[in-house]
Order: structure tokens, then C-alpha cells, then sequence
């Protein structure tokens, strides 16, 4: 194979018999049978920040992509100043999500749900709790995989001298 002479190809086989399902060729791609869904639903998103300061709660959709009015956080549900990384805080963004998932069944049909969590804080009890309460019914058959996202620093650098008053 010198530099002149170009590289050769494989010829091209076709299988042979049908190639598509039939008595006679049970092996042939199978086809989807009849009553039968072979799409699976799709897979939303539910991700959970927690700082020590706020919590943060947005849905995104089966590509990633955050969904309108799909977040909440500890000030946009009327908690202020230091109330928003309150237990309760936490506790009302899942509640508004929770609702937000429900509208989006009755409009997609079926759903399921990946929930990411990251972070700790108060909230992050509050949001473990409510998928355990009524509020959570809905809402639970419809995960399929939770997450821990939370960064944990192993070795790494340093860590600053610690603040003394």
C-alpha cells in the first residue's frame, strides 16, 4: 500500500431473505405489537440547590433546559432576608414545584422524573421530607433516579485560616 494506491474497501453484503418480520424470518427486526407504547415518557428534571443562605429549586426538560415558570427559590416565595433558608422555605419552593410537575402530567401526559440534589442546608430536610408527605403522592411513582450532586472536597488545597472574633 504505498502512498500512490488508495486503501481497499470492503464490498458491500446484503443479508439475504426478507428483511422484514414475517413467519418465515422470525429473526428480522421486531416491530412494536399492537396496544403496546414502545416510546418510553419522558424524563424530566427536578434540581434542588441548598446554600447555608437560600434554596433554590428549578425543573428542566427531557433536554436539559429549564421550563417556564419551572424555578422557585426561598425569595421568590415571599421569604425574605434571613427566613429564606428556613426549613419552611425549602418546605413551600418544593410545594410550588410539586404543583408545577402535576400541571405538566395533565398537559404532557405520562412523565417521569430524575431528581438531582445538591448542597446542604435546611431546606435540603425539608425537600427529602416532603416527597414522604401527602403533598409528595403525585409526585413520588413519578422518579425514576435521585442524585446527590453535592461537591465534596477531598485533599485539594489549603483550606483558609478559620475566623476568630
Amino acid at each position: 500500500m504505498g502512498v500512490d494506491r488508495p486503501r481497499p474497501v470492503a464490498p458491500a453484503f446484503r443479508p439475504k431473505g426478507p428483511s422484514e418480520w414475517s413467519h418465515e424470518n422470525p429473526v428480522a427486526p421486531s416491530r412494536p405489537l399492537p396496544g403496546r407504547q414502545t416510546a418510553e415518557p419522558p424524563k424530566y428534571h427536578f434540581h434542588a440547590h441548598f446554600s447555608a443562605n437560600n434554596t433554590k429549586i428549578y425543573l428542566a426538560d427531557p433536554k436539559g433546559r429549564p421550563i417556564p415558570r419551572g424555578w422557585w427559590s426561598g425569595g421568590s416565595c415571599r421569604f425574605k432576608g434571613v427566613n429564606r433558608s428556613t426549613q419552611e422555605a425549602g418546605y413551600q419552593c418544593a410545594v410550588h414545584a410539586f404543583r408545577r410537575i402535576e400541571e405538566i402530567t395533565q398537559e404532557k401526559g405520562p412523565i417521569t422524573l430524575s431528581v438531582h440534589l445538591r448542597g446542604f442546608g435546611k431546606g435540603r430536610t425539608a425537600v427529602e421530607q416532603i416527597f414522604l408527605t401527602s403533598e409528595g403522592e403525585k409526585v413520588r411513582p413519578l422518579v425514576t433516579e435521585v442524585e446527590d450532586r453535592t461537591p465534596i472536597k477531598v485533599g485539594g488545597t489549603r483550606a483558609k485560616k478559620a475566623r476568630r472574633l
